[in-house]
C-alpha cells in the first residue's frame, strides 16, 4: 500500500505544535528560587534591651532664700565652679509696703507719741543723774545717809531703764511706719553648701522674694548618672550589676555603664500612640566617669542594658526563623532544596538566637524565607 506524500502545511503545523508543547513544558517546569542564605556559626549571643533615658547629677542641691528680702543680682552663671562656703547670693531688707492715708496718719501719730515719751524719759534721766550726784556729795560730807544714797541710785537705774523702753517704742513705731529710722540694714549672705558647678539659675535679677524661694541649683558633674524608663515587663529581666551602654549621646562610641538601682515603684506613662504603659525607672552609673565624655544634667541619651551574654555559642540569625505552630523552624538548604526543619532556640537578641538543638555548625539556612517558600522547593543561593 502506497503511503500518501506528507503535505508541507501539515509539517509546519506539526512543528509549531511541538514548539508550543516544549515551551509549555519549559514554563511549567519547576525552577530554582534565588534566595539569600546564612551559615550557622559560633559566636557571641547577646540579649539586650534599649530605651530612651536622661542624664542627671546624683546630688543636686537647690539653694533657697533663708529669709524674705530683696535679692541682689546674682553674679555667678550656669557652669561656674563654686566651692563650699562661697557666697552665691545676697539678700537685703526689702523696702516697706506703701500705707494708705489713714494708716500713715496713725503710724506718724505713733512716732510722735513715742518721741514725746523718749524726751520725757530723757528729762527724768537727767534729773535722776543730778539727784544722784547731789546725794553722793552730801553722803561724802556726812550730811546724807546710806539709805538716801541707795534710793537715789535706784531712781537713776529706773530712769535709765525707762529711757531704753521709750527708745524701743520709738523704734517700733518707726518700723511700723516704714521710715528710714526703722531699717536695720542687715545683709544676709547665701552660701554654697557644697563644691561643684552652678547648674541652673532660678532667679538672677534683683527682686523681692519670700523666704524659701529657690535661687539656684548646684551639683558635681562627675556624679552624673542615667535614668531610663523601661517597660515593667523588661525591667523584671534586669538585675543590679548588669552591664549597660550609653548610646545616642552625640558620639559614635558607646559609654560603658552598670545598673546601680531598679526602682520598685512603677508609674503610668502614655506613649506617643496614646497607649498607657507601666514604666520603671532604671538607674545606671558610668563605669569610668573620669574618662567619659562630658555629660550635663538632663541630656537625652539611649541606655542599652545587657540581659545575658554567651561567648562561643552556636547561633542562628533571627531573620532565618519562621513560626511553625507553637514551635520555631528554619529552611535548611539540602542538595539544592529548602527543607523545613524544626529547631529549639534559646536566649538571644535582635540579631542572633542561641541554638539548643536541631542544627549543626556550618548548616546553610535561608534568610527571609517569606510566605511563598515551601519545604522541598528548589533554591539557588545568591
Amino acid at each position: 500500500m502506497k503511503l500518501p506524500k506528507p503535505n508541507l502545511s501539515h509539517l509546519l503545523w506539526l512543528g509549531a505544535g511541538i514548539v508550543l508543547l516544549a515551551a509549555f513544558l519549559w514554563m511549567m517546569w519547576p525552577r530554582s528560587k534565588a534566595v539569600e542564605t546564612a551559615i550557622v556559626d559560633r559566636g557571641v549571643v547577646q540579649h539586650d534591651i534599649i530605651d530612651e533615658g536622661r542624664t542627671r547629677i546624683h546630688n543636686v542641691f537647690v539653694v533657697a532664700a533663708p529669709v524674705a528680702g530683696e535679692l541682689q543680682r546674682i553674679a555667678v552663671e550656669p557652669g561656674d565652679a563654686v566651692v563650699r562656703g562661697q557666697t552665691v547670693a545676697l539678700l537685703s531688707p526689702a523696702s516697706p509696703a506703701l500705707l494708705d492715708a489713714r494708716l500713715s496718719a496713725e503710724t506718724q501719730a505713733g512716732i510722735m507719741a513715742a518721741a514725746a515719751g523718749l524726751r520725757s524719759a530723757d528729762a527724768d534721766l537727767a534729773l535722776a543723774r543730778r539727784d544722784r550726784l547731789r546725794t553722793q556729795t552730801l553722803f561724802d560730807r556726812g550730811y546724807a545717809s546710806q539709805a538716801a544714797l541707795d534710793n537715789a541710785t535706784a531712781v537713776l537705774d529706773a530712769a535709765q531703764a525707762t529711757r531704753l523702753a521709750r527708745l524701743a517704742q520709738l523704734k517700733q513705731a518707726q518700723v511700723a511706719a516704714g521710715t528710714p529710722g526703722g531699717e536695720t540694714g542687715v545683709i544676709t549672705t547665701v552660701k554654697s553648701p557644697v563644691a561643684g558647678q552652678v547648674l541652673q539659675l532660678y532667679q538672677q535679677s534683683e527682686t523681692v522674694l519670700p523666704a524659701g524661694s529657690p535661687l539656684l541649683s548646684i551639683g558635681d558633674p562627675a556624679e552624673v548618672e542615667i535614668v531610663s524608663e523601661f517597660l515593667s515587663q523588661d525591667a523584671v529581666l534586669m538585675k543590679v550589676g548588669n552591664n549597660a551602654f550609653v548610646e545616642g549621646w552625640g558620639g559614635n562610641t558607646p559609654i560603658p555603664a552598670r545598673i546601680s538601682r531598679i526602682e520598685p515603684y512603677a508609674h503610668t506613662k502614655v506613649s506617643a500612640l496614646g497607649v498607657e504603659e507601666q514604666r520603671v525607672n532604671v538607674i545606671a552609673q558610668l563605669i569610668h566617669p573620669d574618662s567619659a565624655p562630658s555629660l550635663g544634667h538632663g541630656f537625652r541619651v539611649d541606655l542599652r542594658v545587657v540581659i545575658s551574654r554567651q561567648e562561643g555559642a552556636m547561633r542562628v540569625p533571627v531573620d532565618c526563623l519562621v513560626r511553625n505552630g507553637e514551635a520555631w523552624s528554619v529552611f535548611r538548604v539540602e542538595k539544592g532544596r529548602a527543607v523545613l526543619r524544626p529547631v529549639q532556640i534559646g536566649d538571644g537578641g535582635d540579631r542572633f538566637r542561641a541554638v539548643i538543638s536541631g542544627l549543626s555548625a556550618g548548616d546553610r539556612l535561608v534568610l527571609f524565607p517569606g510566605d511563598t517558600l515551601r519545604s522541598g522547593d528548589k533554591v539557588q543561593p545568591k
